[in-house]
């Protein structure tokens, strides 16, 4: 009897054991959300390993480029003589003659400078007396006399032939003498080259040829910093005679000269240019502007350079 109570017993907590996991088991199972469900939800973002994240930041906001105070500001030469041309004109040509630019840009513009000064003692008495007649206040006066020293014993030749010293110094690169060679107007070139009496296409096709060497020139001399050559760069395209597209080229070179210039009448003088020109070029003209302008930024910044004005 004793055992047939003890099998009861067994067999009552097995029992009772069965059911009570039975019960934890679908109680969990009732507190699960089904995988299915998690379809239905905005799916979370993977996290990105830091290394990753670097790298995407890097690229989405790449490190501020170099600005105008990171390029070498160079110096233009100082071309005046403390004697009279006379007495260096030789060493001068014979320095320029060996490839030496600095020496080619001086004599240039020493030259240049004789070009406007009276030739002899009749032609000095001429200008003097034409000062005395507009009751001058002695300033042409004093001006005139002193270029006459200057530059006396210097013919009319020798002076003419600055053009050629300095069209050979802008040719080979120098900056400063490619921007002197925007000051010459096409009738002065064509005086200097003896072209006065070409026949009307000859005569166009060579004012023509010149002004597109100086437009190269200026634009050498722009993409290594120049902002005068800038200037009048934006000015020739802004009177739209240089080719298509003036205004846009010239709102390009306007971007150009904010972005290298700290000077403030000039800060503000083309942010007025800027603005000005948005009201006048289609939003297509403006970005193909702004490529333009960064694109020769690019050119500068590679050049290294900065000349100003």
């Amino acid at each position: 009897m004793q055992k047939l109570l003890t099998k009861t017993l067994v067999a009552l907590l097995f029992a009772l054991l069965v059911c009570g996991g039975l019960v934890f088991i679908a109680s969990n199972h009732s507190n699960t959300k089904p995988q299915t469900q998690q379809s239905d939800d905005i799916e979370e973002p993977n996290p990105v390993p830091f290394a990753v994240q670097k790298e995407l930041v890097t690229q989405t906001n790449p490190a501020p480029a170099a600005t105008a105070e990171q390029l070498v500001v160079i110096e233009r030469p100082d071309w005046t003589l403390d004697q009279p041309l006379q007495t260096q004109l030789i060493t001068l040509k014979n320095r320029a003659d060996q490839g030496d630019l600095p020496a080619a840009y001086s004599l240039a513009m020493n030259l240049k400078f004789c070009n406007t000064a009276p030739l002899d003692e009749t032609d000095l008495e001429e200008r003097l007396q034409q000062a005395y007649q507009y009751k001058d206040d002695g300033f042409a006066i004093a001006d005139i006399k002193q270029r006459y020293e200057f530059c006396e014993g210097i013919d009319q030749q020798q002076r003419a032939e600055f053009y050629l010293y300095l069209e050979s110094a802008a040719k080979a690169g120098y900056v400063p003498a490619q921007e002197e060679m925007a000051t010459i107007t096409s009738e002065q070139f064509m005086q200097l080259a003896d072209s006065t009496e070409l026949e009307r296409e000859a005569y166009i096709q060579k004012r023509e040829e010149f002004i597109q060497l100086q437009l190269s020139l200026l634009e050498s001399a722009s993409q290594h910093g120049s902002i005068k050559a800038l200037i009048t760069l934006s000015t020739m395209h802004h009177s739209q005679n240089y080719g298509a597209n003036g205004r846009a080229k010239s709102y390009a070179l306007n971007l150009l000269i904010l972005e290298l210039t700290d000077d403030n009448e000039l800060q503000s003088r083309y942010s007025w240019f800027v603005q000005r020109r948005e009201s006048e070029l289609s939003p297509e003209q403006i970005e193909q502007a702004q490529v333009l302008s960064q694109q020769w930024l690019t050119l500068i910044k590679a050049n290294g350079t900065l000349y100003l004005p």
